[in-house]
């Protein structure tokens, strides 16, 4: 009886662990994918302060996919407002989702 007690308790603690290190490496892949999304549209921020006050900015979350040259992949899309004595000028882009690169740009 006592051998049943005691894998019961390894069994218990180990199925802890393996439920505790799933939850870790679930946070560090949002963190990581967050850090990215920030650094993207700070890159597109910064390429676009020249345009005026930029006084809104957004960027999806979750990937979507793209055609473009006979090809599909996964992109990001976001945008950008930017005001000047003139008037408000809107962008928009697309960003490859696993490079990080802008693969489209335009002013609407």
């Amino acid at each position: 009886m006592k051998k049943n007690s005691q894998t019961l308790k390894y069994l218990l603690t180990g199925f802890g662990l393996a439920v505790a290190a799933a939850a870790g490496t679930r946070q560090y892949k949002t963190q990581q994918k967050m850090v990215k999304l920030d650094k993207i549209l700070e890159d597109v921020k910064a390429s676009l302060r020249h345009e005026g006050q930029i006084v809104g900015s957004w960027i999806e979350e979750s990937p979507h996919l793209f055609s473009q040259n006979k090809r599909t992949f996964p992109v990001y899309q976001g945008g950008i407002i930017c005001e000047r004595d003139e008037g408000t000028n809107q962008f928009h882009f697309k960003v490859d989702a696993k490079t990080g690169v802008v693969i489209e740009f335009s002013q609407l």
